[in-house]
């Protein structure tokens, strides 16, 4: 299933993986028209206050490339889950409950970028990489430009004592460990995306 989330909305296809989605494939002539549909649909959808979610059955991984290429500007970001000692690292950016993450540079890899902008923002160093984690599509409006922004994340872990220093250049302004009591909090007033699609892998993480 893959979801794109904007502000606490969701355009969903649920027939599709977001793993699926080849931008860079040759549209097929058999796409094009659920392409055009869609690159119609979605300026609608954007503008739509209306918070309810929308599901697309019965349109092909390719035609929902094409259109998300033709639509947003793209802007990869990665990030990470940084465990320790059965908790996990968040962040308060700009006064919102957050994970680590950051823009994709160029001529890195989403591994690089992750454990270079989780460093950055958080203080930690020593960060291995344990495993790839499911990634959040989200799009906002940024320079009269809609942008569609892929965050990769993965769950790391750190050998170094966690001494935070947030990254105040950044809006950060705390960064704490999550346990079992606290998780709740983070997921009720975090980011939809983040509490709909690691969810599941931050209460497993608070519950070992």
């Amino acid at each position: 299933m893959y979801k794109i989330f904007h502000e606490n909305k969701a355009l969903i296809f649920p027939k599709i993986e977001s793993n699926s989605l080849k931008f860079d494939a040759t549209l097929q002539e058999s796409d094009r028209y659920d392409a055009e549909l869609l690159c119609d649909f979605f300026p609608e959808w954007l503008d739509d206050r209306d918070p309810g979610d929308t599901f697309i059955h019965e349109v092909g991984e390719n035609a929902v490339a094409g259109a998300l290429k033709e639509t947003f500007r793209m802007a990869p970001a990665a990030g990470g889950v940084v465990v320790k000692d059965g908790k996990y690292v968040s962040i308060l950016r700009k006064g919102i409950p957050d994970l680590p993450k950051g823009h994709i540079e160029q001529g890195e890899t989403p591994e690089v970028a992750a454990l270079r902008e989780v460093e950055e923002e958080t203080g930690i160093g020593n960060l291995q990489i344990i495993k790839a984690l499911p990634s959040t599509w989200h799009c906002y409006l940024e320079h009269e430009q809609w942008t569609l922004k892929q965050t990769y994340w993965y769950l790391m872990s750190t050998t170094q004592d966690i001494q935070p220093k947030p990254q105040t250049e950044e809006g950060i302004t705390e960064i704490k460990l999550i346990g079992n009591e606290e998780i709740d909090g983070f997921l009720k007033n975090t980011f939809r995306s983040i509490s709909e699609i690691l969810g599941k892998e931050l209460r497993q993480i608070v519950t070992k």
